[in-house]
């Protein structure tokens, strides 16, 4: 009676431990299914989209308005994108979503540039989309323009401001107008701070401010880092373009100087070979002085204007890359000085 008992326990302990495990489960693939089609967490970790997005902010991106991407890479372990196999690879599908990108729109996506990873395993980049696939954008004096219509900033954009002070700085100035970049040049009392027109307008009524100004990088400033990295384009933060956003199914006219604009988005995200031959170009061995793009593309900008790495920088967003779009920040703590204090007015505000 005694053995019949042990086995009846034993029995039971192992059909509890199955149903944990197959509760589990289910939960997890649940949680995989939400994950990959309808809603991710993303964690802004660095100051470039302040102070519309701050570090330490949680956001949810809903992947639902533009259709959520399939995975491309089908050999990775859930919820830790860094462990993973490229022997399996699908290509690239999007199932229909309920609306487009529009202009100002938050997105997220993998960061174009990084070599030898996956699509779906690059670095994930949240960032502002301001002009679409087909747009004509400039940026002349700071002021953006879209097909040649000047169009807003967002409210709360950062720039870099030139401050001079009559004496030196305190620590509750910073803390007072809420700065947190930037800080003392190699002159005495003057000061670069990346803020807002509103905080910089207020520092126009503070008695120990002297003189501040928005600085404005003319063109070829600083060797020339912007994109298209050429020789050929001497652009800066703030006169860039105009260029023209590639755009499936569109065609363009191509020559010595704007091969050097889409000389990346033709070979490496529509792997196409270009050789440039006694003055000609070849794309795939075929001369030729047109091109035809294959998928849609998109430039993007970072609020803090002039502390960012965006699309003036490294170029186009491809349409495959895209993950989704910012709807809300469901958790938001600020770790600054170490102080992991709770940041109650931004839990669940809308973007």
């Amino acid at each position: 009676m005694k053995k019949v008992a042990i086995k009846k326990t034993v029995k039971k302990k192992k059909s509890a431990i199955y149903e944990w495990l197959k509760a589990i489960f289910i939960a997890v693939t649940i949680l995989l299914i939400i994950r990959i089609f309808a809603f991710q967490s993303f964690v802004v970790s660095d100051s470039k989209m302040e102070s519309t997005l701050m570090p330490g902010d949680y956001i949810v991106i809903n992947k639902l308005n533009y259709g959520a991407r399939f995975p491309i890479t089908l050999l990775s372990v859930p919820f830790y994108g860094k462990l993973y196999s490229d022997l399996v690879q699908l290509p690239f599908i999007r199932i229909p979503g309920f609306s487009e990108i529009s202009r100002n729109d938050l997105i997220l996506f993998n960061y174009p540039l990084e070599k030898d990873k996956p699509i779906d395993k690059k670095s994930q980049m949240l960032k502002r989309c301001v002009a679409l696939a087909g747009d004509t954008i400039a940026i002349v004096d700071k002021k953006i323009f879209v097909n040649k219509k000047g169009i807003g900033n967002a409210p709360n954009c950062k720039y870099r401001y030139r401050v001079i002070s009559n004496n030196v700085l305190p620590k509750s100035f910073y803390t007072k107008y809420k700065i947190n970049e930037g800080g003392i040049t190699d002159n005495e009392n003057v000061y670069d701070f990346f803020i807002t027109k509103e905080i910089s307008d207020s520092l126009i009524n503070d008695s120990n401010i002297k003189q501040i100004n928005l600085i404005k990088l003319q063109k070829g400033d600083a060797n020339n880092p912007y994109f298209p990295q050429s020789e050929n384009f001497n652009w800066s933060l703030d006169y860039f373009g105009p260029i023209i956003i590639p755009a499936k199914g569109k065609k363009v006219s191509l020559d010595l100087k704007n091969i050097d604009i889409y000389r990346t988005v033709i070979e490496r995200y529509e792997n196409r070979q270009i050789i440039i031959k006694d003055k000609k170009i070849f794309i795939n061995n075929i001369e030729t002085s047109e091109y035809t793009f294959k998928m849609n593309y998109y430039f993007v900008l970072d609020d803090n204007r002039d502390n960012g790495k965006d699309s003036r920088y490294w170029g186009f967003v491809p349409e495959n890359h895209i993950i989704g779009n910012a709807s809300f920040i469901w958790f938001s703590i600020n770790k600054l000085n170490n102080s992991s204090e709770l940041r109650w007015s931004r839990l669940f505000k809308i973007l």
